[in-house]
């Protein structure tokens, strides 16, 4: 099950442990009767650990209530769980708890009284609620993803848990797994490191516990963050084709100030292919109007009802920098001005008792619209006759109106036709079933939708009187209030296990004991159940300040604090809040579980009955008296019609039926003396996730963290997911807007090329009420060569922003190449630095020599660079062991590298990670420290060499750009990914698939023979020709599990052992036969030997 966001906490199953089981007392007396009639309800699906109540109603032989001892009991195999025994006064209920320890699966519940006993059979599930939280919704190479999840009971307080991690790369390729357990307070963090060459695109987080799961996307992208928002208004979301189009763009910095620049909006319409229709140009100062001339035609798309689009590409050009950012927005162009929905109260109506539609009038856009709307209501007898039309005119207010029905006896199904202004809908609803023509049908009074404590009402309607309406209150698989009354009007206080859905059964029986029921779904207004408020101690600060950050909530909690720039939330907003958690939970429990069916007079017609209704409802029932089933009414004759949706275009407008083609992607920009104030802080920290931690209240919940503000001018997006072992789940959020009156920013490249020469672009913000004079200054470095005087002026009116740039020429390579750029006027200052990538020219190549020293022996390495390597380029490593397999701790974090370069290095330093850090984990010397390093340098390789991956399994050193996979290279990762299942997670479907293409290019003989092509020669050590090619792929099999391809190549090196010469070839055989445990192996080993 899946529910899809920035940070997110995604919600899987939820189910409720704690009820408000209730009874009030009617003011009736109760006998001691013999019980005549019993009725019990008991919820179909119940949870381990969780409460649950049967309710019971108990009448005498003239229907009045009486009492009686109830013994309730659940059953597996005959054997019984637990019992439970009570006194029920009429009506009441019997409470327990489901032991925690059950396995899921089928259960019996069986009641007892002194005149009675039945049975029925329910679902016991476990039950389990799991939250996942990510600092942020993008990531660009080489970040971390912080992850935090959490796992809650289902009245929403923590639960200590084993929970599995998995992660899919863009590809659906398990990068990672791991398996987490959260504390006291439900709540556990890991870290997932990117490796700096990533597949790009949507990643998942799966998070899966029990028979639970959920699911967080999450994008790795390379980006800049944009300095600005752009976002449009429109009056509405739809247009005819002869209306002008109107609107406001909005552009605000994240730091809450407005954009200068100009606007410009291409507008294109849909024609079968996009088309360009029109421009508009306007100067923009933080908000402005635009108009758009009407598309005039556009081509109805039949998957959209016969609407087409129009695309609006806004973008607003910053001024003095030229520096831009866009948006886009996709408008329906409609055929008419309105779309009409039906929808029935209720799944069946009850003949001969009210029954009311609610009829929507909206514009394309899903906005309300006031209407006449002609209604025709059309009456199905069980002939299939239509035996009575009526002809209606509902005015919508609001763009809602009421259908009010009193269906006549002998309706067993009635359809409703509905026309306005061109627009039509059209619903069809059967009747119930009861075989002696009795029913009841309930209503809600109060109008809105209560918050919990709040009193809600609903009226009963029925055919026959009885003594008393019966009522339960069925929410998340509970029966969480029961209760009876003489009149026909329920009203009861809302408590928060009614959040945010739930369902009123009401049911009566009568004198010939026969039941009639009816049930209603309400909506009850959502909370937390805790309390939380988080705030900053100043609502704006300066870079560099200290603040304090405050968390109050409801006694002693663990608080998950996360802020990351808003800047962030402009490229992917995904954030929960209370709409979404409780959104997720109506989706989980309040599925209707039946469907309503449209019906004609050329389709059978099923009536449903009271029993039916239960199911409904989510409940069984044990009971003495009739419950009826439905009736289904077949035609005799099956017709069924077919129908063609004609469109007609309104004037000027051709409405061809077409497929949509891609909208067209949208683009990305990168951002980016004397008498002179002096600057106080040089700016240099900009993360985008800011804080990460956890704090723990005191027992009067609240707690407090001071942090230093970092450097970035914007505003920091804080929220605090509060866990509290009392209290449960609450969330809060604050913003911290960091300014300065004076300030710049700096626009670079994410990295360049040495020699080629580039402008640093610098945009100067004065939002003094003065205007300023200016000086820019570039630090000098020797990493580049200035092409452009080191200071330049500018004048820089008051609230309005000014832009310089140098142009320089890196001479120097580096990964982090500083770049100071300070601005002064006469009353203040600001400096940044930013540092930049220096690449080097050419192409990128790599030669390793191994070398083994004995005592008493010289031998000279070789490290000169050879003549034709790009300057500066070139780099030698000398590493000297006393041996590998006895590397201290020191030498490792020489040896434990990160992995890098095409399909072919990667593997070149993956392998050696794995083999170093499995020694260490054997020998007892794998420190968490050490690990940590080696598994997060063990996960970015894995990433890493998964981008070279072919499409049938196979591996090559540029992946799909290679023509074919290669044997050599496949073999070798299989190997070390097999290798490396014990110290990081290995998707299994990675090897399998490996392995099927290595199987498939065996010889006949069993032997392997090239394939694809190897660039690092040097990799592959003495594996040359066709022996040492088999005995080095039979041991990859061997290692990763592949038994009889492996068996096969061992069968071809024992016939080829004799005739080898060639030492390698001979080694790798000796191990090859030696792992499959061959009878040779000693053979093998001798002529080595010899």
């Amino acid at each position: 099950m899946r529910a899809t966001n920035f940070i997110t906490i995604f919600l899987v199953l939820v189910l409720l442990a704690s009820t408000a089981y209730g009874c009030v007392s009617e003011s009736t007396s109760v006998g001691s009767v013999p019980v005549a009639s019993y009725l019990a309800v008991a919820p179909k699906t119940m949870h381990a650990g969780e409460e649950a109540a049967i309710t019971f109603t108990l009448l005498g032989s003239e229907g009045q209530l009486t009492r009686d001892k109830v013994q309730v009991a659940l059953v597996s195999q005959g054997k019984e769980i637990l019992t439970q025994k009570r006194t029920i006064n009429g009506k009441g209920e019997i409470e327990f708890k489901v032991p925690a320890n059950l396995a899921e699966g089928t259960y019996e519940v069986q009641i007892k009284g002194s005149q009675f006993e039945d049975k029925a059979t329910v679902r016991v599930e476990k039950s389990l609620l799991i939250f996942l939280e990510t600092d942020k919704p993008i990531y660009k190479p080489g970040q971390t993803i912080h992850i935090r999840v959490i796992a809650l009971k289902s009245d929403l307080r923590p639960l200590s848990q084993s929970i599995t991690i998995d992660v899919l790369d863009a590809k659906g390729i398990k990068v990672f797994r791991k398996d987490v357990s959260t504390d006291d307070y439900g709540m556990a963090t890991l870290d997932l490191p990117l490796s700096t060459e990533p597949n790009l695109g949507v990643w998942k987080i799966n998070a899966a516990a029990l028979d639970f799961e959920t699911e967080l996307d999450v994008r790795v992208e390379e980006y800049v963050l944009p300095k600005y928002e752009v976002n449009v208004d429109l009056p509405k979301e739809w247009y005819l084709a002869n209306e002008r189009i109107e609107g406001t763009v909005k552009a605000e910095y994240s730091f809450g100030k407005a954009v200068e620049g100009e606007l410009i909006i291409t507008a294109s319409r849909y024609v079968g292919q996009w088309e360009e229709y029109a421009t508009f140009k306007k100067v923009i100062d933080g908000e402005t109007e635009f108009e758009l001339p009407a598309v005039r035609y556009v081509a109805g798309v039949p998957e959209a009802r016969g609407m087409g689009n129009v695309l609006l590409d806004i973008k607003v050009v910053e001024k003095s920098t030229g520096y831009e950012e866009k948006t886009s927005k996709m408008l329906t162009v409609a055929q008419t001005p309105l779309s009409i929905q039906i929808i029935p109260e209720g799944t069946v109506f009850k003949p001969s008792l009210p029954f009311e539609f609610l009829i929507v009038t909206e514009t394309p856009d899903n906005r309300p619209s006031d209407a006449d709307v002609r209604i025709t209501v059309r009456y199905i007898d069980k002939d299939f006759n239509e035996f009575k039309t009526e002809d209606k005119t509902i005015e919508t207010k609001n763009g809602k109106g009421i259908l009010s029905l009193t269906p006549p006896d002998k309706a067993v199904a009635l359809q409703v036709e509905a026309n306005a202004e061109g627009a039509s809908a059209w619903k069809a609803v059967e009747a119930g079933y009861s075989p002696s023509g009795n029913f009841i049908h309930v209503e809600q009074t109060s109008e809105g939708i209560p918050s919990v404590g709040q009193e809600i009402v609903f009226r009963v309607h029925s055919t026959k009187e009885a003594a008393n309406f019966y009522y339960e209150v069925v929410s998340r698989d509970q029966v969480v209030f029961t209760n009876f009354t003489k009149t026909n009007e329920i009203r009861f206080a809302t408590v928060p296990q009614m959040a945010p859905s739930a369902k009123l059964l009401v049911y009566q029986i009568l004198p010939n004991s026969e039941v009639a029921a009816d049930y209603i779904p309400f909506k009850v207004e959502a909370s937390y159940p805790q309390n939380v408020a988080v705030d900053f101690s100043t609502d704006e600060a300066r870079p560099g300040d200290e603040v304090k950050i405050n968390v109050t909530a409801e006694g002693q909690s663990k608080v998950g604090i996360v802020a990351v720039d808003k800047s962030v939330f402009i490229l992917a907003e995904n954030r929960l809040n209370l709409e979404q958690v409780f959104a997720e939970l109506e989706r989980l429990y309040m599925e209707p579980q039946a469907e309503l069916h449209e019906v004609s007079i050329y389709e059978d017609i099923l009536l449903r009955g009271a029993e039916e209704i239960f199911e409904d409802a989510g409940v069984v029932v044990m009971t003495s008296a009739k419950v009826p089933e439905g009736k289904e009414y077949e035609q005799p004759w099956r017709q069924w019609k077919g129908g063609v949706m004609v469109l007609e275009a309104a004037d000027g407008m051709a409405v061809p039926a077409a497929t949509p083609a891609p909208v067209p992607a949208p683009t990305q920009n990168a951002a980016g003396g004397e008498g002179l104030a002096e600057v106080q802080r040089v700016r240099q920290f900009f993360p985008e996730t800011w804080l990460w931690l956890e704090l723990v209240t005191d027992s009067s919940g609240r707690g407090s963290v001071e942090e230093t503000v970092p450097d970035t001018i914007t505003t920091w997006m804080l929220r605090a997911v509060a866990l509290s072992k009392e209290k449960g789940l609450g969330i809060g959020e604050a913003q911290l807007t960091v300014f300065q009156p004076f300030f710049l920013s700096i626009d670079l490249p994410y990295s360049c090329i040495r020699g080629e020469e580039f402008p640093v672009k610098v945009a100067i913000y004065n939002y003094l009420d003065e205007s300023q004079e200016v000086t820019v200054e570039i630090d000098d470095a020797d990493w580049f060569d200035l092409l452009d005087e080191s200071q330049k002026s500018v004048k820089i009116d008051g609230s309005d922003i000014g832009g310089v740039e140098f142009r320089i020429r890196p001479t120097e390579l580096g990964l982090s190449n500083e770049v100071k750029i300070t601005a002064r006027s006469k009353q203040a200052a600001d400096a940044v630095i930013k540092t930049v990538i220096v690449e080097p020219e050419g192409v990128a190549r790599e030669e390793v020599e191994n070398l083994t020293l004995s005592a008493g022996t010289v031998k000279v390495a070789d490290t000169s660079i050879p003549f034709l390597v790009v300057e500066d380029s070139g780099r030698a490593y000398v590493a000297v062991t006393a041996s590998f397999l006895t590397q201290t701790i020191d030498g490792l974090d020489q040896l434990l590298q990160m992995p890098f370069g095409c399909g072919e290095q990667n593997m070149i330093v993956f392998a050696p990670d794995v083999f170093i850090t499995k020694y260490l984990q054997e020998s007892g010397q794998l420190k968490p420290e050490i690990m940590a390093k080696a598994e997060k340098l063990m996960i970015t390789g894995y990433q890493r060499e998964l981008t070279y991956r072919h499409s049938d399994g196979s591996f090559s050193a540029f992946g799909e750009s290679d023509e074919s996979g290669s044997l050599w290279l496949t073999a070798f990762v299989l190997k070390s990914f097999a290798q490396a299942r014990g110290l990081m997670y290995i998707d299994d479907a990675i090897l399998d698939e490996a392995k099927e293409w290595i199987v498939s290019h065996q010889k006949a003989d069993g032997s392997f023979e090239s394939v694809g092509f190897v660039h690092h020669q040097e990799m592959m050590g003495g594996v040359q020709g066709k022996d040492a090619l088999t005995a080095y792929v039979a041991i990859a099999l061997l290692e990763a599990g592949e038994n009889a391809a492996s068996t096969r190549a061992v069968d071809y090196l024992e016939g080829q052992l004799e005739d080898m010469d060639d030492p390698y070839a001979v080694a790798i055989t000796a191990y090859a036969l030696e792992l499959a445990g061959s009878g040779l192996a000693n053979e093998a080993y001798e002529k080595l030997m010899d």
